[in-house]
């Protein structure tokens, strides 16, 4: 009986090590990551990348991102994957930043786990193209009317919707000075050619409301006034193009009606109908409404609810100079995966001045933004997925709720952040992270922030506890464990905030004074800080002596006539003895600009090349044969233009 008692507890320790075994290599297979399915997507100017997962549920897998033009040999590193687990998807996600438009490009993709499992995978992809202006087809004349003309100079277009009936793809249209009523564009181009509207230069086009029912469409130069809406979406079109034009007291500017995909919207100008100082949630600049594969790049816009809002994935949001707004800058609420929103300025944003709630995938970049002025913070922060903050000037008057603080509310949700490199700068002084009782997880990672919190006695809450200063904070939380207190007094070149919001934030650019702490203070990002000035990247979005940004729409660049030139030696027909000596000369003018260069060629090969006058050449040793000899201007600005033949004999 004893023996028996004695097997049964042996046996019993033994089913307990075994289940404990059993319960260890369960765990160990959770944590452990197992690779799938890995997509890829392109704007003009960045890739995004999602990678999804299995297994994995402690969250310390990595992948690294490296890149290089095709052709090439030499990696280039990018940033890392963002770790993401949510509704959206359990993944590893994000963009490379900042490359060439119409290129293409290798990526390798590196995963591991510390507790087991990993993948290395190459793919392959380009970024969109620039639109570019049609060549080798029409360009026929519209002025208002209601209908006739052939749309020659002498006789154009009565009207759109006349115009509209014999346009085809590559089709440039001039509309001239004057007012058109509504117009619904629905003529579509194609990829390689756009059908394009374009104002002819001789005053203001005036439309009514404009709807874009046709894909591969380019809008350029008009003007919307007064209207409820000034251009809508219809029936989904993709690869829209809307630049330079005016969109002026109107309650929405542009509205992607639900549908539509890869826009590219520059250089506009938009004033709205409604004040700053309303505080008012209704009237959009720039509304994409749940839609991708966008680029909103360098529009002016103001007098607005929110200046640009609801991209949902693939959306590339830069250089935008937006002020003034009664609600949020740039409302990126319910975005979805890669929306980067990089190079902004956003003055008096009545609101916030970036608002993201909910987030609907992640992960979502904001990166080198000057944020200024705001009632209630520069984020607005409500069921948030992992993003990316980086190299950002935030500038608040430090008097949100309870009235010393820089973020009013929600502020626990900066720690789902990858924060590197920012300036927090509370004018009055105050707190600047309020975490109250809130701690970090596995999403959180802050770092190589500067800050400035004047006089304030708790800039930092965390885990509740309040902190007098961040080194307090770090110690304590081990974040910010590079952080560091700067001055504003001492470190703008130029910083005009001339009390709280809605005051009017002047234009102007914060860069930083040498000896500011923020210079070199900050950390190494690969594809986001390369080419940093010292010895190590500064804090906020400007980097000392680094090339001033530029805000808002480019100046018009005047179309550029190409040079003329003509051969005026040899004559045709001439001849020559072997071995022969041939004097070859030019004339070449250029109207607007100055000529470059002449190349003179002999059946299309380049015998010689001249930069200044006179353009004239010897041509010496030349064997017997027949040549036609021709001469090729180029001007200041690259227009070419080639010569009539003159064909010799030696």
């Amino acid at each position: 009986m004893r023996r028996t008692r004695v097997a049964l507890a042996l046996l019993a320790i033994l089913m307990g090590l075994f289940g404990d075994y059993a319960a260890a290599q369960t765990t160990a297979e959770a944590e452990a990551v197992a690779a799938g399915a890995l997509r890829s997507y392109s704007t003009v100017y960045s890739a995004g990348l999602e990678w999804d997962l299995a297994g994995d549920v402690d969250h310390d897998s990595r992948a690294t991102l490296e890149y290089r033009v095709s052709g090439q040999s030499v990696w280039t590193p990018g940033l890392g994957l963002v770790r993401v687990d949510s509704t959206a998807g359990n993944m590893l996600a994000g963009s490379l930043l900042f490359l060439a438009p119409d290129t293409q490009y290798d990526v390798r993709v590196s995963l591991t786990d510390p507790d087991g499992g990993g993948d290395v995978r190459l793919l392959s992809v380009r970024t969109r193209p620039l639109p570019a202006a049609p060549s080798g087809r029409q360009v026929l004349h519209v002025v208002p009317g209601s209908g006739g003309g052939d749309g020659s100079a002498a006789a154009p277009f009565n009207g759109v919707a006349a115009a509209q009936a014999a346009a085809q793809p590559g089709d440039t249209f001039l509309l001239h000075a004057g007012t058109y009523g509504p117009v619904r564009f629905q003529t579509s181009g194609t990829d390689a050619s756009y059908v394009v509207w374009k104002a002819a230069g001789d005053g203001e086009v005036s439309l009514g409301t404009i709807e874009v029912a046709a894909s591969h469409v380019w809008l350029d130069g008009l003007t919307v006034r007064n209207r409820p809406f000034a251009l809508l979406s219809v029936n989904s079109p993709t690869n829209v193009v809307i630049t330079r034009c005016h969109f002026l007291n109107n309650h929405f500017a542009l509205y992607l009606n639900g549908a539509g995909t890869d826009w590219y919207i520059a250089d506009n100008t938009i004033v709205g109908d409604t004040p700053a100082t309303s505080g008012s949630f209704d009237g959009e600049g720039i509304d994409l409404n749940s839609t991708s594969g966008h680029t909103v790049a360098r529009n002016s816009i103001t007098n607005v609810a929110d200046a640009i809002s609801s991209g949902r994935t693939n959306v590339d949001i830069f250089a935008n100079d937006i002020f003034d707004t009664s609600d949020d800058g740039i409302e990126a609420d319910y975005g979805g995966t890669n929306v980067r929103i990089w190079g902004n300025r956003i003055h008096n944003a009545v609101h916030n001045g970036i608002s993201f709630q909910p987030q609907s995938g992640a992960p979502l970049y904001i990166i080198r933004n000057q944020i200024v002025g705001s009632v209630e913070s520069a984020f607005k922060f409500r069921t948030t997925d992992r993003f990316v903050l980086l190299h950002n000037t935030i500038v608040h008057w430090g008097d949100a709720w309870p009235g010393r603080s820089m973020m009013c509310c929600n502020e626990e949700h900066l720690l789902r952040a990858y924060a590197r490199n920012n300036l927090w700068i509370s004018v009055q002084g105050g707190q600047i992270w309020g975490f109250d009782a809130y701690g970090r997880d596995w999403r959180t990672d802050l770092d190589f922030d500067g800050f400035d919190w004047g006089t304030a006695v708790d800039p930092f809450t965390y885990g509740g506890w309040t902190y007098p200063d961040v080194w307090a904070f770090a110690n304590a939380s081990g974040l910010e464990t590079h952080g560091l207190r700067v001055s504003w007094r001492e470190c703008f070149e130029d910083f005009r905030v001339p009390g709280p919001s809605p005051s009017v934030i002047p234009a102007h650019l914060m860069t930083l004074r040498p000896s500011c702490g923020a210079v070199d203070a900050g950390t190494i990002l690969p594809n986001v800080n390369d080419g940093f000035q010292g010895s190590a990247p500064d804090l906020g979005a400007h980097e000392y002596g680094a090339p001033a940004a530029v805000y808002g729409p480019r100046p018009t660049v005047p179309d550029n006539s190409p040079p003329s030139v003509a051969l005026t030696a040899p004559i045709d027909g001439a001849l020559f003895t072997a071995p022969a000596a041939i004097s070859i000369s030019a004339a070449a003018t250029d109207d607007d600009g100055a000529i470059a260069s002449v190349d003179f060629l002999a059946n299309g090969k380049e015998i010689g090349r001249r930069t200044t006058a006179p353009w004239s050449l010897s041509w010496t040793e030349v064997p017997d044969g027949l040549y036609t000899i021709t001469a090729r201007a180029t001007d200041d600005r690259g227009a070419g233009t080639a010569s009539a033949g003159a064909t010799v004999s030696v």
